[in-house]
């Protein structure tokens, strides 16, 4: 794959929304990892479509015409911000806001005991918020196979926080050792964290079904995050409760979000 494909085959637009087949992505992962355009672009559509999800307009119109649109008018947009900003803090400046008395105010007497508000209940957005998995690089004695070269590759943008530049090197150690579940797990865990909840869910899914105790629960936390952020709570209510079911690191906080669930 090329720039001009990408470019004609609207494939950036495809991987940001999950519409390309397993081979397109696949290519395109390979291409953006060499090319240093398309990446860019890349990620200013993953920050776009962060900045995206936030805003109600955007939760009920997902379409390619919809994100070509924004795309047009986000750079406007940033700076329209910018600018109101830069006068909020010119105004403050100029009009101090007024000294307020320290006097205590003695508020009126209630009769009886008022009962304070319970805090709203989250909101799904808000459960299917995700923090990255963390990662300790092992020291291995020994010559590194293909496999593991791949992995410790990838795995140096993803301590950096380049969850996408990490990809296709997770990619390419999953297909050079299909049972090694670490790379399965983080390559789940990369695209859960730029977005892409379908590839995300495949590789959690993936992962569990290698039955490494290692990697078990933690696969199944965060597979409950990716399926939170499709709102099919069912699904993520089974797996949060298979993370209780297993009494490891995440079994409070998988019962704290399981009590905050909608009813």
């Amino acid at each position: 794959m090329n720039c001009k494909e990408v470019e004609e085959g609207e494939i950036l637009e495809a991987y940001l929304l999950d519409r390309l087949s397993e081979a397109e992505r696949d290519a395109f992962e390979q291409h953006y990892f060499a090319c240093e355009a398309c990446f860019a672009q890349l990620q200013t559509g993953l920050t776009m479509q962060e900045e995206l999800r936030s805003l109600p307009s955007a939760r009920t119109q997902t379409g390619g015409a919809f994100f070509r649109q924004t795309w047009v008018w986000a750079p406007a947009l940033a700076a329209t911000v910018v600018l109101a900003v830069g006068l909020w803090r010119y105004s403050a400046r100029q009009h101090p806001a007024p000294q307020v008395s320290s006097a205590p105010v003695t508020s009126p007497h209630v009769s009886g005991q008022s009962t304070p508000p319970s805090p709203p209940a989250p909101s799904l957005e808000e459960l299917a918020r995700v923090q990255p998995p963390p990662y300790n690089a092992a020291i291995l004695r020994g010559a590194e196979d293909e496999a593991q070269t791949k992995f410790h590759t990838a795995m140096q943008f993803y301590s950096k926080g380049n969850y996408a530049r990490a990809i296709p090197g997770l990619r390419a150690a999953v297909k050079a050792s299909p049972q090694t579940a670490r790379s399965s797990f983080y390559l789940g865990a990369s695209y859960l964290l730029t977005g892409q909840s379908d590839p995300a869910i495949a590789s959690l899914r993936r992962t569990i079904a290698l039955n490494d105790p290692v990697y078990s629960e933690l696969a199944h936390y965060y597979l409950a995050k990716a399926y939170l952020g499709k709102k099919d709570v069912p699904a993520a209510e089974r797996e949060l409760q298979s993370v209780v079911r297993l009494h490891g690191s995440r079994e409070a906080e998988a019962q704290e979000i399981l009590r905050q669930f909608p009813r």
